[in-house]
């Protein structure tokens, strides 16, 4: 065996480590009509990167006896193991569903749980990284790191964005057992996605190489982007129905539902002259369609919608009577 360049390998898991990060940050752009505040997804990032598996290496000796109890390594690997690290990554999202004004719907569940899931791998990354590095040759160890990166830090993303949009599809119900059922169905799907692909690598031949997780992943692939487009869609209706039933209230002005909804519309200069109002203005008109179709799914149990929808209308019509009325630092988005 080779012996090891310790700059080689720290540049391969770099090089993996960036671009995880740059999925992340392309799930975050490409939610286009509610983007999630940078600092909290940042923040799910490093739950994943630190906190999450911090808590899966301390049940390592939970996950040791249960294997050790009923004597099967595979039931270890396939079943316990994605049983603590799916908890593990999912705390991180639920923390944002308990504290956080921000998450609303499936889409914000499964950019959370991508960015958990994918800081999750970071980690997963560095210690086999290290742990092949001494026990294989040069060659092994980077593309060891490299299948890593392109195979099973997408489970751990697809795994916890099921976490994710199981956590949003609870938070529209507004009904506790509604909420608990949509969460633990999320898990369960996510437990068996990642165990499945645990149980493919202890059964795939040496021989296989990267076909086999290809065949696999890549339809998961594609079911992940066709529900990211399915959701992205679901959220341009929303906001269609919701700002048009605004305007004929007379709440808002005609132009809001012809151009809100509408991305390309709504970055445009045409609609409105100052560049900063543009931004406020759109966000606080999506939290208000958003905040009304929570409500129409909640039905009487959504108090604190109903009020948030009233200060939301007294704001946006504030800002729309008087111009220039916002300042360079106005956070009533966070408020």
């Amino acid at each position: 065996m080779m012996p090891i360049d310790p700059v080689t390998l720290a540049l391969t898991m770099v090089v993996a480590t960036v671009f995880l990060a740059t999925v992340v940050v392309l799930i975050w752009w490409i939610d286009r009509y509610d983007r999630e505040p940078w600092p909290l997804l940042l923040a799910v990032f490093l739950w994943g990167l630190v906190a999450a598996p911090g808590l899966a290496l301390a049940a390592g000796g939970l996950i040791a006896g249960i294997g050790a109890w009923f004597g099967s390594g595979l039931l270890t690997a396939v079943v316990v193991a994605p049983i603590i690290e799916e908890l593990a990554k999912g705390l991180g999202i639920l923390l944002v569903v308990v504290f956080s004004q921000h998450f609303d719907n499936p889409t914000d569940g499964l950019v959370y749980g991508t960015a958990v899931g994918l800081g999750f791998a970071v980690t997963e990354n560095l210690l086999y990284g290290l742990w092949t590095g001494s026990m294989m040759g040069q060659a092994q160890a980077e593309s060891f790191v490299l299948g890593r990166t392109l195979f099973t830090a997408g489970v751990h993303a697809l795994a916890s964005s099921t976490v994710g949009a199981g956590l949003g599809l609870g938070r529209t119900t507004g009904r506790r057992f509604g909420a608990v059922g949509w969460a633990f169905l999320g898990l369960v799907v996510a437990v068996a996605l990642h165990g499945g692909w645990n149980l493919a690598l202890l059964r795939m031949s040496s021989e296989a190489g990267w076909v086999f997780p290809t065949m696999i992943l890549g339809p998961l692939y594609l079911v992940f982007v066709l529900s990211f487009v399915l959701m992205l869609w679901g959220e341009h209706r929303i906001l269609v129905k919701q700002l048009s039933e605004e305007v004929a209230l007379g709440v808002l002005p005609g132009w809001a539902g012809r151009v809100i909804p509408y991305y390309r519309r709504r970055v445009r200069a045409d609609w409105w002259p100052s560049r900063q109002e543009r931004i406020v203005i759109s966000r606080l008109l999506t939290r208000l369609a958003f905040r009304k179709h929570a409500l129409a799914a909640r039905g009487d149990s959504a108090n604190i919608e109903g009020l948030e929808i009233v200060r939301l209308r007294a704001r946006i019509q504030t800002i729309l009577g008087q111009p220039g009325t916002l300042g360079d630092n106005d956070e009533s988005l966070d408020s």
